[in-house]
């Protein structure tokens, strides 16, 4: 189900803008893609957290400053191109930090993968973001069940 999540949060993130706001997101076409009521949900929880703690969401400062990881070939080695590419994208929606994606990479290699693609770092991103250190942090309550609702 987390990584379900994942793609919410990417697709939510990836349609604000200026002129679009979490109001504006089609939440029927998430349903009609087969994501459950649960998993939208926890998404939006999870966007909502990041904002009731001072984070920004989609900081414009943070897209044009800074620069591009460069991969190392053995890096290079152990992930596709899709999974790099999609590393960038959580890079640039705000989504992970440098050292969240070092951190993605360090399991990757840990746990003996040969070539990783997508699906692969989506789970390593899910526990990432999902997990906490502290627990009253407030992401570490966002796994919902089938069957409840942010209200």
């Amino acid at each position: 189900m987390q990584e379900k999540v994942i793609e919410i949060i990417v697709y939510i993130l990836s349609q604000l803008g200026p002129a679009k706001g979490l109001e504006d997101i089609d939440v029927k076409m998430l349903s009609s893609e087969g994501y459950t009521e649960a998993e939208i949900n926890t998404a939006f929880a999870w966007i909502f957290s990041k904002l009731e703690s001072g984070e920004s969401v989609l900081d414009e400062k943070i897209k044009t400053k800074g620069s591009h990881r460069v991969y190392h070939p053995a890096e290079k080695k152990i992930l596709t191109r899709d999974a790099i590419g999609y590393l960038m994208q959580l890079k640039e929606l705000g989504i992970l930090s440098d050292s969240d994606i070092e951190n993605v990479i360090d399991r990757l290699i840990s746990a003996g993968y040969h070539k990783a693609g997508t699906a692969e770092v989506k789970l390593f991103v899910s526990t990432i973001i999902f997990s906490s250190d502290e627990a009253s942090d407030l992401r570490t309550k966002l796994v919902l069940q089938n069957n409840e609702t942010i209200h």
